[in-house]
């Protein structure tokens, strides 16, 4: 049977080779999911630090140029201006300016022109226009709406406070006198920054309400748009100190949206935009977790998989490691095989002749060595016993053929059966219980017997 254990063993010693090798795959699969897992849980909805309003280079789509021709060719003045609508993603067909910007079309025939890129003028239809104390603005209308400006968010002049920073755009008369590469698209623009200082300024001459500024403007910049940090209108440049550049006036937003309102002009609120903005962001926030949430679960079961394949690998080798374990400790024991148990009884060696005479010892689970050498004999004769080997025989009662092996182990004087057989030194010979052999000769007898 020592080739069936042997090939048992040699097949856990596979298995456990085996799931070992697939439960660090696993591991390492756990390892990348649960990996996976902590990327998904850190994703954050990329709406929520933004903030909901322009950058400069988005406002500066909304300004365009404003340029007027005498009709000799031999005059020209210009100003800027700015895109209103009813949709900050839409086509636009209304401009705001000064009204001095366009008083040289009004009062002196100049032609007015809206300049594009790549030099393309469309000339507008002046639908409302006022250069007084009372007020200094024009609207313009395109003969069809277009893409190429976009319309600014306007914000209630009364909730700006001094103190808040700002930010002029425009074409300013200085830049074109210096560059000769001006042309009036996007790139001739110029952006310049500041801080509101007084909110509820009336210039000398006029009776309008103005914010002024210290951001540098210039003749150019009139009729463009002064914007708040976030990008929003707050006012429209207008004019500046003589004796200075950094005391700057914009008419308020608010009066700007009153003749919008008066002429049933559409423009984009800065509050219903932000309201708008605050919708999309919430309905596009609970998109981002309900699918995030579905993403966390999805990984978290593979997470949970992956650990549950690696657990039933390492359960299946330390089981096969503990099969092995016990098939090696009992492979080297004396096995009683099924169907072949014990019968209750002990073995024992009897001797009927000799120096034990009458003496009655048991045969343990282990083979029982006779002879004088009391380091290697668990049987001692006394030292001058005559025809004694130091090691003389052995035996040992064998469970499965029911039999007691006695064998020589190379003595002198040899050992006997009862019959005068010598046995062969180192072959085992079977006895029945109640058989009798003799050391050297019939002086030293002795019978093994299962009791």
């Amino acid at each position: 049977m020592k080739w069936v254990r042997r090939i048992f063993m040699f097949l856990l010693i596979l298995a456990i080779a085996g799931c070992g090798v697939l439960a660090f795959l696993n591991f390492k699969d756990w390892s990348d999911a649960k990996e996976e897992l902590d990327e998904v849980k850190a994703e954050k909805f990329e709406g929520e630090d933004s903030v909901a309003g322009f950058t400069t280079e988005e406002n500066q789509k909304s300004v365009a140029f404003i340029l007027c021709i005498a009709p000799d060719n031999t005059a020209y003045a210009w100003g800027s201006s700015y895109a209103v609508g009813a949709d900050v993603d839409g086509k636009v067909q209304y401009l705001v300016t000064n009204g001095h910007v366009v008083q040289p079309h009004k009062d002196m025939g100049y032609s007015i022109n809206v300049v594009f890129e790549d030099e393309e003028m469309v000339t507008p239809e002046v639908v409302f226009y006022e250069f007084d104390e009372q007020l200094d603005m024009a609207i313009l209308k395109l003969p069809e709406p277009v893409s190429m400006r976009k319309p600014v968010v306007i914000r209630d002049s009364d909730t700006v406070t001094a103190g808040e920073k700002c930010v002029a755009i425009g074409y300013p008369d200085k830049a074109a006198e210096v560059d000769s590469n001006f042309s009036g698209d996007i790139s001739s623009q110029s952006v310049n920054s500041g801080v509101i200082s007084n909110t509820n300024v009336v210039p000398a001459g006029s009776s309008y309400t103005t914010f002024q500024h210290d951001s540098f403007i210039s003749h150019g910049n009139s009729g463009g748009p002064l914007f708040d940090k976030d990008g929003f209108l707050i006012g429209m440049n207008t004019l500046g100190r003589e004796d200075t550049d950094s005391v700057n006036y914009a008419i308020v937003s608010n009066s700007i949206t009153d003749v919008l309102d008066e002429y049933d002009i559409d423009y984009v609120d800065s509050e219903d935009y932000l309201d708008d903005i605050e919708g999309e962001l919430s309905a596009a926030k609970k998109k981002f977790d309900k699918k995030h949430d579905a993403e966390v679960a999805d990984a978290e079961e593979e997470v949970t998989e992956a650990r549950n394949k690696m657990l039933v690998f390492v359960i299946a080798a330390a089981v096969c490691a503990i099969a092995l374990l016990i098939l090696f400790i009992v492979g080297n024991k004396k096995v009683v095989m099924v169907g072949e148990q014990d019968d209750g009884k002990k073995s024992y060696l009897i001797c009927t002749k000799g120096i034990f005479a009458g003496q009655t010892f048991e045969i343990a689970d282990n083979t029982m060595t006779i002879g004088r050498d009391k380091n290697s004999c668990t049987f001692v004769f006394p030292e001058e016993t005559p025809g004694i080997s130091s090691n003389h025989c052995s035996v040992y009662f064998d469970v499965r053929t029911k039999t007691f092996v006695l064998t020589d182990n190379g003595s002198t004087y040899g050992t006997y059966l009862s019959n005068g057989r010598k046995l062969t030194k180192g072959v085992p010979e079977k006895l029945a219980p109640g058989s009798t052999f003799a050391l050297a000769d019939k002086a030293n007898e002795f019978m093994v017997d299962r009791k």
